[in-house]
């Protein structure tokens, strides 16, 4: 059985003293991927424009560019396309679990079949009907096989101790957008925003002025997020994509994590922004902090 083709068309109006010399619509799929097509022949007032090459259902964002001479104008529109091609062509994934870590990450597991896998997308709301969506990401995909996301905390936004929905979705190359996942209901937890920390690592060097620079001999000036509002022995460390603060989450940073911190993980961290002259000791096997002291910095 032949596929079914979607037949994607406006009509195009415009009003010009001099005949138009370009048109072209500007549109992305898949998200991230920008696509010009070049209207051809130049299209009247009144003309009715096809594009062909949308066969995929989803919502595309349309830039609309008329020209005459080299001055331009341009409109926007939205164009909803539904499904046209096989279902099965580009299957759905589905959301196995949703964890909320101590520090109030949220960590989607979920399975998508690899096959024509363009990308992937979430959104999470606060009804199960997806009416109030509070967040949308699109663009991400699971090049390590983890097959786990960590939900973007930090733009996201996502509100604290609330209950809230997610599902996923995918999408194919060339067939289109899955329908979307199963939905999971789950409860958010306390997420803090990154604070700013120096931090020396732990392979056996002694301690010394470098945590009050961050910046020079072997410490590392980066972000991370507690499991309480301020630091204080008991806090966890979690590092800036979510994961607890121990060398094998640390060696997933690259390149922006010095290598003796992804061999021996944290062993001193200082946090100017609450105490200028107290370090904590961390135990670097687990993230934890064990115990403080007083510095001059």
């Amino acid at each position: 059985m032949a596929e079914a083709k979607c037949d994607v068309s406006f009509n195009i109006k415009y009003n010009s003293s001099e005949p138009i010399t370009k048109a072209a619509v500007h549109y992305e799929y898949p998200p991230g991927t920008p696509i010009t097509y070049n209207i051809n022949p130049l299209p009247q007032s009144g003309d009715k424009v096809v594009l062909n090459d949308i066969q995929a259902p989803g919502t595309y964002n349309l830039e609309v560019e008329l020209a005459v001479g080299g001055i331009s104008a341009m409109t926007n529109t939205t164009l909803t396309v539904g499904r046209c091609s096989s279902a099965s062509s580009c299957e759905f994934p589905k959301i196995e679990t949703v964890e909320v870590l101590k520090n109030g990450q949220i960590v989607m597991k979920y399975f998508a079949d690899t096959t024509n896998l363009a990308t992937l997308e979430y959104q999470i709301a606060t009804d199960s009907e997806f009416t109030n969506i509070i967040y949308v990401k699109v663009g991400f995909s699971d090049i390590n096989n983890t097959l786990s996301e960590y939900i973007d905390m930090k733009n996201g936004k996502i509100l604290n101790n609330t209950k809230l929905y997610i599902r996923i979705r995918k999408y194919c190359k060339p067939d289109g957008i899955s329908d979307w996942s199963n939905v999971v209901e789950f409860q958010s937890g306390e997420w803090n925003n990154p604070v700013e920390a120096y931090c020396l690592p732990a392979d056996g060097d002694d301690l010394n002025q470098d945590i009050c620079y961050g910046t020079r001999g072997f410490a590392w000036k980066t972000k991370v997020t507690l499991t309480t509002s301020q630091p204080e022995v008991g806090s966890l460390i979690y590092l800036t994509n979510g994961k607890l603060a121990i060398p094998e989450n640390i060696k997933n940073l690259g390149q922006t994590a010095p290598d003796k911190f992804k061999d021996y993980g944290i062993r001193w961290i200082r946090f100017p922004s609450f105490y200028n002259d107290v370090v904590f000791v961390v135990d670097s096997k687990t993230g934890r902090i064990e115990d403080s002291f007083n510095y001059k910095c």
